[in-house]
């Protein structure tokens, strides 16, 4: 509550003003109602004597409170306000400055991978490089498969005869038979001699029984009883160890044959595995022979020694099959291809590089002609077909293994 004082001479007391905290709660419209109110209680206050300070107290928790100065006498109280007229929205602040950078934040976990990307077009084929010194000798060839198995070997004689197994334990004893009859009793032994009549003399007192005399001597053993019954038979030992037979050895034998023959048949097995792996992606396999290529390229006689190094020797087609494989060779590298097959002894007469005639050819039409009479070699075109050619140009080397 307000109470205004009454008048006086004395210059109007000014009107302290106590405003406490504003709660969260109350809104600025409340702080300017009172401060309004002040102002207008200043004006309408008439000179007055000094008088005592009064302190009002809060209506309610949530209301202000004011302290103020005023006659005791008169006045009634004031508004607090609440009905007052709000102010006109204040201007908006200007934006504050902009705070610090917040400490970095810890990575991210790493994001899904993404699609793969599409395949690349070929490049346009680079110009063709120097021809690069001669490599290291090739890696021994690979072993060829078994030879067939021979003939069986004659029956061998047979074997000792084992030696004789160890006696089995004895059994347990059989049940006792029964008690034989008693024997007949011996004859009584002699009588003593008897000794001499002594005195009679008085009857005394009947004395203590005397002790029995010792025990005559045994009489003569009666014969033997009868047998008793026959007890029962005891079990059989155990059997000895068998002795070694010849036909163990046969039997030893069989299993070694057959261990070999698993052996056999997994070597099989790594060999057509090697031979896949031979034949990709440069090679060929036709029946036992397996035709491949390293890509290099070079003249006849270092094409030769390249592939005796590793064991094999230039390709020398000797039927249609093995033909259509060097051919595909050609094509995949699309490169001729130098054979194993000269007539630099005997012009005209091609031979394979053992000396032996050639049983197969496939000859283009018009060939072998020897242009310029330095043909003395056969390279074979993508085509299939046969041409002479100089031994000193360069082709593709293919090796038969």
């Amino acid at each position: 509550m307000l109470r205004l004082g009454g008048q006086s001479s004395v210059a109007p007391t000014p009107l302290p003003l106590f405003i406490p905290p504003t709660p969260i709660h109350q809104s600025n419209q409340t702080m300017l109602a009172l401060l309004a109110f002040y102002v207008l209680a200043s004006q309408a206050l008439p000179a007055t004597e000094p008088v005592p300070q009064q302190v009002v107290r809060n209506w309610d928790r949530n209301a202000c409170s004011l302290i103020v100065c005023g006659p005791s006498e008169r006045g009634i109280p004031g508004r607090d306000g609440r009905d007052g007229f709000q102010g006109p929205k204040g201007d908006k602040g200007e934006q504050g400055l902009q705070g610090p950078i917040g400490i970095l934040g810890p990575p991210g976990k790493m994001g899904p991978a993404g699609p793969a990307g599409e395949k690349g077009s070929q490049g346009e084929k680079g110009p063709k490089g120097d021809i690069g010194e001669m490599g290291p000798g090739g890696f021994q060839g690979l072993q060829g498969p078994p030879g067939s198995t021979g003939p069986s070997g004659a029956k061998g004689d047979q074997g000792p005869q084992g030696e004789r197994g160890e006696k089995g334990e004895r059994g347990p004893t059989g049940p006792t038979g029964t008690q034989g009859p008693q024997g007949k009793s011996g004859a009584p032994g002699p009588t003593g001699t008897q000794g001499p009549v002594g005195e009679k003399g008085t009857k005394g007192d009947a004395g203590p029984k005397g002790s029995q005399g010792t025990t005559g001597v045994q009489g003569p053993a009666g014969k033997t009883g009868s047998p008793g019954p026959k007890g029962d038979k005891g079990s059989v030992g155990e059997k000895g160890t068998k002795g070694d037979s010849a036909l163990s050895e046969v039997s030893l034998m069989k299993k070694q044959i057959s261990a070999l023959e698993g052996q056999l048949k997994a070597l099989q097995a790594s060999f057509a595995k090697y031979q896949k792996v031979a034949t990709f992606p440069g090679g060929r396999t036709v029946g036992n022979k397996v035709f491949i290529t390293s890509g290099y390229e070079g003249n006849f006689d270092d094409m030769k020694q390249r592939c005796l190094q590793a064991g094999g020797q230039l390709a020398s087609p000797r039927n249609a099959a093995e033909n259509a494989a060097v051919q595909q060779i050609a094509l995949l590298y699309q490169k001729p291809v130098f054979l194993g097959i000269t007539d630099i002894q005997t012009e005209g007469k091609f031979k394979y590089l053992n000396g032996d005639t050639i049983v197969y050819s496939n000859w283009h039409p018009g060939e072998p002609n020897n242009d310029k009479g330095t043909e003395d070699c056969v390279e074979l075109y993508g085509n299939g077909k046969w041409n002479d050619k100089s031994c000193g140009e360069k082709r593709l080397i293919v090796c038969e293994f």
